[in-house]
């Protein structure tokens, strides 16, 4: 008999329908972070790649016409903390760079505002820094696509932000494999 609070022994069927869910719910998360892992890397990869592309395009040189780097700061309320005593707050800032440069190409003006191709609206801080810190009417070679002048980027080759989705796409797609190898010794 059992003393009253313990748990029956299990039997060798339930635990085998017990193990095998468990593979089987182990398997769904190595599925699922493998396909993240994915579908993050595949979206990397492509910036990075259509990064490189960029720098094999010709060059101009480019006078900036705009290069704030404007920092706005908001004070928010951290999540999950005691909202009845208002909360713990923090104050987060934002960095954003205003870029507009004018080139020329076969004597035609060109207007961008790219810093780096494929950056998916979150420009390097440094390299932003860095464009921020040419001056008023500061020059910097552009590099422009030889079938459309209008496409052009202050910084040529993969941007940060690319490689860091292809990086942590690897990441996962690794992590999501070994998970499912792991899974599968059990």
């Amino acid at each position: 008999g059992s003393r009253p609070g313990e748990t029956a022994p299990m039997s060798p069927a339930q635990r085998r329908r017990a193990a095998h869910q468990y593979r089987r719910s182990a398997a769904t998360f190595a599925t699922v972070i493998m396909s993240a892992g994915l579908l993050i890397a595949l979206i990397g990869g492509v910036g990075a790649w259509r990064g490189i592309l960029t720098q094999s395009w010709p060059t101009a040189v480019a006078t900036i016409t705009t290069h704030a780097l404007e920092t706005a700061e908001e004070t928010r309320t951290i999540p999950m903390t005691d909202k009845l005593r208002g909360g713990l707050h923090e104050r987060v800032g934002a960095e954003s760079l205003a870029l507009s440069y004018r080139y020329s190409v076969d004597g035609v003006t060109f207007e961008g505002h790219k810093l780096e191709p494929w950056d998916f609206g979150l420009p390097s801080r440094t390299k932003a820094r860095d464009v921020a810190a040419l001056g008023p009417n500061g020059t910097h070679p552009v590099s422009y696509d030889q079938q459309d002048p209008r496409r052009a980027y202050l910084k040529a080759g993969p941007s940060t932000t690319s490689v860091s989705l292809l990086t942590v796409g690897l990441v996962l797609l690794a992590v999501g494999f070994l998970a499912g190898r792991l899974q599968r010794r059990a």
